[in-house]
């Protein structure tokens, strides 16, 4: 066959074990009948003993055996998934401990660094940029309800009012009690998109990024938006920011564990990761 045709794509992605391509197809190495995802950090077999099939039911059908280290069946986990999935759901769960990277990763059952690793690699965030950004909305929550700003700090796991400010000021495109008193005299930009879940609602004011809406309707993200900044003003803008844009496109690109996980977890992903790239 050519050099552009599927199989021969197919046979390239399992040579750099592109993640990106599990799920669309298996590899049997025919020497030992067993089957793999393309990512497999397994030892390759030679392609002359490589049958490539489009599903694990197929191969399984056909008689081959699941590897037992990249665990290849339809929708199981491989082991280091399997870590990021117990990380990722530790953290949503404990928002307001403080969580160390150490006690991340006794949970998950891999060493601090192995856990780091493999967790930016999948999720497309660290650790603990991505447990800052759901203790920031848990704050906002609290701020929400009326509860004083030392008060909403604690129960969010700032431990003082003042590394709320230091962390939390920039994140919040203005203070936390300017936040509490539902953006009192700020001037809010927004502008909505269509994206992989749904409809998208960004919002701004002139210290930076201050909302990021993720739903099914519009109307809902607006209402919302404006419950959220009860004091403040706003201005529709017309088009997406060429550089919202851009960070758009690349935080929609999803590593194949991430679409095994919760449509909830996704969201939280997918806005972690777009909050952190427009900060």
């Amino acid at each position: 066959m050519s050099r552009g045709t599927p199989e021969n794509a197919a046979w390239r992605s399992v040579l750099t074990r592109d993640r990106r391509s599990d799920g669309r197809f298996v590899y049997v190495a025919l020497t030992t009948s067993i089957y793999c995802r393309p990512s497999c950090p397994a030892r390759l077999p030679q392609r002359r003993n490589v049958l490539l099939l489009p599903t694990a039911d197929e191969a399984e059908r056909k008689g081959y055996t699941a590897c037992r280290r990249c665990h290849p069946a339809t929708g199981s986990f491989a082991p280091a998934e399997k870590s990021v999935k117990v990380a990722l759901e530790y953290i949503e769960t404990h928002l307001e401990h403080s969580i160390t990277l150490r006690t991340l990763s006794q949970v998950a059952g891999l060493s601090p660094n192995h856990l780091q690793q493999i967790f930016t690699r999948i999720v497309g965030l660290s650790p603990k940029t991505f447990r800052d950004y759901r203790r920031l909305a848990r704050l906002k929550e609290y701020l929400q309800r009326g509860e004083s700003v030392a008060s909403a700090s604690y129960a969010a796991g700032y431990g003082s009012s003042r590394a709320l400010y230091e962390k939390a000021h920039k994140a919040l495109g203005m203070t936390p009690a300017t936040y509490r008193d539902g953006g009192l005299r700020e001037e809010i930009r927004y502008v909505t998109s269509s994206v992989t879940f749904g409809r998208l609602l960004l919002a701004e004011t002139a210290r930076g990024v201050c909302g990021v809406l993720l739903g099914d309707d519009e109307k809902v993200l607006l209402d919302a938006l404006t419950q959220e900044f009860s004091r403040s003003t706003f201005s529709r803008q017309d088009t997406l920011p060429t550089r919202w844009r851009a960070a758009i496109q690349n935080c929609e690109r999803e590593d194949p564990l991430l679409s095994k996980l919760d449509v909830r977890l996704r969201r939280d992903v997918f806005e972690a990761k777009l909050w952190n790239a427009l900060l």
